[in-house]
């Protein structure tokens, strides 16, 4: 019966490890914060390190989204 415990909690673990890695990658492809080359580099750093990878690149989407960004002003000279 511990066995199968043990067997559950690691594929429950490996789970859920898989589909925060699958969230964080997602998100990142959304954010329009980062060229594509940056993106397939913390993409390579999400799946070649597992949890600390996802971490990271998770801390540095949720330190820029709380940062505001100024829009482009389509009256403005500038403006393209």
């Amino acid at each position: 019966m511990l066995r199968i415990m043990l067997v559950v909690i690691s594929v429950a673990t490996i789970a859920a490890a898989i589909i925060a890695q699958a969230f964080v990658t997602a998100r990142l492809w959304r954010s329009d914060l980062y060229s594509r080359e940056q993106k397939l580099v913390q993409s390579a750093l999400i799946w070649l390190m597992p949890i600390a990878g996802a971490v990271v690149v998770y801390a540095g989407l949720r330190q820029c989204d709380d940062v505001s960004r100024l829009t482009p002003n389509p009256d403005s000279e500038d403006y393209d």
